[in-house]
């Protein structure tokens, strides 16, 4: 005899029933409390809240319950394909066992008919899982255009037909079966790198020194060369020095130069 989520709720709900008709009132509000913690108790027992980690392949796979009595549908609300795995008994966290590992590493009937690891649909394509108690049926989520008749042998069932892409988002009402949904993240991240690459060194040489000899000194400017001072005749023949009449005068000092205005015979 297979013992189920609701068989066994509703075991405790009998034996409790029986049990109040010769209860006192206080006693009654007792074994109500009991009963409420004893579903509870199955409840947990059938979709439990908390499910180790599958690490697979590089990659941690998290699963989170998110509502009872309900199905996981993606932010369109349409529902996901799934490939069905029968014959998973709670709890279905167990290490080694439960929807968790068997949806993300594949189980043994299937290997046995020729699903291997290679066969399998990409595990990364998954999004969740659903449960059913009462069957005790794991249906694998996988996103839109996942499956197909190639994967047969992987599941003791398919649906091909739903449309749902993307994570899983909501959950619409289903009686009997548990939505969670799935997070995958990379099981030893790497430190994050620039994305652009460095630019590269300049290719071209640098140029070459100045050929080109420095422009001539400039002409004087006024105030600093003898030659432009007021002409001195008393000291010079033309007023200036001789050398302001060469080459523009640039060769000309900044101070007086020896007088060349004297009489024939002195020197």
């Amino acid at each position: 005899m297979k013992l189920t989520c609701t068989s066994l709720i509703f075991l405790s709900a009998t034996s409790s029933f029986a049990d109040a008709d010769s209860l006192s009132f206080a006693e009654t509000e007792t074994v109500s409390f009991e009963r409420a913690q004893a579903q509870q108790s199955s409840l947990e027992q059938c979709f439990p809240s908390s499910i180790p980690w599958v690490n697979y392949e590089g990659n941690d796979y998290i699963f989170s319950r998110l509502k009872y009595n309900s199905v996981c549908v993606d932010e369109k609300e349409q529902q996901y394909e799934w490939g069905a795995i029968q014959g998973v008994y709670p709890s279905i966290a167990t290490e080694g066992g439960g929807c968790s590992n068997l949806c993300v590493k594949g189980y043994g009937e299937a290997e046995a008919k020729g699903c291997t690891s290679s066969k399998r649909p990409d595990p990364r394509k998954l999004v969740g899982f659903e449960y059913d108690c009462d069957e005790a049926t794991c249906y694998c989520l996988y996103e839109k255009d996942t499956l197909s008749s190639k994967y047969d042998k992987c599941f003791d069932g398919m649906d091909t037909s739903n449309r749902g892409s993307g994570d899983v988002a909501l959950t619409t009402t289903n009686q009997g079966t548990t939505c969670y949904s799935l997070h995958i993240q990379p099981s030893n991240p790497q430190p994050r790198t620039p994305t652009r690459k460095p630019t590269r060194k300049p290719t071209r040489k640098p140029t070459r020194k100045p050929t080109r000899k420095p422009t001539r000194k400039p002409s004087p400017t006024p105030g600093k060369s003898i030659c432009v001072r007021s002409p001195d005749y008393k000291c010079y023949k033309t007023g200036r020095p001789q050398c302001c009449s060469e080459n523009g005068g640039r060769d000309c000092p900044d101070h007086m130069t020896k007088c060349d205005n004297y009489p024939e015979g002195m020197t």
